[in-house]
């Protein structure tokens, strides 16, 4: 493999220049901002590497994936790379450094929106497709790619494409978006992610704003919402939804002790966040089983009344919050959501709306899987160092719709790393994570189609 190595070393630049063209398109999907050029760019980047793509149209007239298939040597054995091509938006835009899409070059860093999360892995694997390309003269199994556009948004349109065409994107195994090394520098694999649910509550109580000296006598939305919301979590962080937790599943013995035996990354994260202590002052393995293993209940934006520079008299109309529920095996979103209206309810709160705007079904692979056992193999191989390995993520994505809905095993690598500022601003990666990432993508390449999913 010296020789792919090599390759995808001395094209660094060039793999970065391809970057650099793919980030600087806008594709922010809760904007809808740049679907006109990126799906484009997204497959004319396939087609460089030899892949046959289309532009996948969703239902619901929803941003579409993009699709690529190209043969190899073993073509009884088929791999598919998962990754999206859209990003979250750049808000808060003033604590960027530089503009998020005019990537920037800082020393050994990299810096824009999307670098990592996920545009940076989508090159990365480029890179590794090219290298087999131009060294060996194909690839040495088939592959598949497959780019969302719609995943930071939730993939709502997602589980509908699968239901339509989910055969002509099956295959023997998986490479999920993510993946690289955790704050210890440590390879790190994850083997599923938590679901979601996001809802926008909403409720109105006047015709208009009215002047705040008649909150005397006239309802407050902005309080009548918040008093809902401070019905859904306790002081002590448990969620008061009845039935809430009902449909956990208990960790199997592997996934328990994988869990387990993670570093503790206490220090690392209160560095990362700022942050002097944690919710109900975990640490350690507690603050890790926390975060990997308990739903949430998360305020993710209050809107209501005026928000603007000075001050304003005002009694608002109207208020709305949209929260986001994390979700574990074997929660699903619909029940959750049922659960949430009967909450409101039953305690007085029939008045306040609630509009479902996503919902993703938790997944995980199983830790004995024979796939996982070859992904930790070429992890310890690149790194030196033997990977972690845990059952889930605390992030969401739609893995069950592929590991579930397609049926095939799934695992991760990749670019990434805690200090990347993933979804935040001056988002970046380095270039060794960079080329890390490549380099293992490749060596996955080669060792499925030696082994297959085993």
């Amino acid at each position: 493999m010296q020789d792919i190595y090599q390759h995808i070393e001395d094209h660094i630049d060039e793999h970065i220049e391809t970057l650099f063209r793919l980030v600087s398109q806008p594709s922010v999907s809760a904007q809808r901002l740049g679907f006109d050029k990126a799906p484009g760019l997204v497959k004319e980047i396939f087609e460089s590497v030899g892949l046959e793509t289309e532009i996948v149209p969703v239902p619901n007239d929803g941003l579409p994936s993009v699709y690529g298939h190209m043969a190899g040597e073993r073509t009884d054995r088929t791999l598919l790379f998962y990754t999206h091509y859209d990003v979250q938006p750049t808000d808060p835009i003033e604590l960027w450094e530089s503009d998020p899409f005019r990537p920037e070059r800082r020393g050994d860093r990299i810096y824009g929106r999307g670098i990592s999360d996920d545009k940076g892995n989508i090159i990365a694997r480029i890179a590794a497709m090219k290298a087999f390309n131009e060294v060996r003269g194909g690839l040495p199994c088939n592959l598949k790619f497959f780019a969302e556009g719609e995943e930071e948004s939730g993939s709502p349109n997602l589980p509908g494409l699968i239901a339509q065409r989910g055969q002509d994107f099956s295959a023997d195994a998986c490479i999920w978006e993510g993946g690289g090394r955790n704050a210890s520098n440590t390879p790190f694999i994850y083997l599923g992610l938590k679901g979601l649910l996001n809802v926008e509550l909403s409720i109105s109580r006047l015709s208009g704003d009215a002047h705040s000296s008649l909150a005397t006598v006239l309802p407050s939305a902005a309080w009548r919402l918040l008093n809902a919301l401070k019905t859904i979590k306790g002081d002590d962080d448990r969620v008061l939804i009845e039935g809430f937790y009902d449909d956990i599943t208990p960790l199997s013995e592997s996934e328990d002790a994988a869990i387990t035996a993670l570093p503790d990354e206490t220090e690392e994260l209160r560095r990362i966040h700022g942050v002097s202590d944690f919710v109900n002052e975990v640490e350690g393995e507690a603050l890790r089983r926390k975060l990997y293993l308990t739903p949430t209940a998360n305020i993710a934006g209050l809107t209501s009344g005026y928000q603007g520079a000075g001050f304003k008299t005002v009694l608002p109309a109207a208020a709305s919050a949209k929260m986001d529920f994390r979700l574990v095996p074997e929660m699903r979103p619909l029940d959750v959501l049922e659960k949430l209206r009967k909450h409101l309810d039953r305690h007085g709160f029939s008045d306040i709306e609630i509009n479902m705007i996503a919902g993703v079904i938790p997944y995980r692979t199983a830790m004995d899987a024979p796939w996982v056992k070859l992904v930790a193999e070429t992890a310890e191989e690149i790194y030196g160092l033997k990977p972690e390995i845990t059952p889930n993520m605390a992030g969401t994505g739609p893995m069950h719709d592929f590991g579930h809905g397609i049926g095939m095993p799934i695992a991760t690598s990749g670019v990434d790393h805690p200090a990347h500022n993933i979804h935040a601003p001056n988002e970046n990666i380095t270039i060794d994570d960079f080329l890390l990432g490549a380099k293992q993508a490749a060596l996955i390449i080669q060792r499925f189609a030696e082994r297959g999913a085993e």
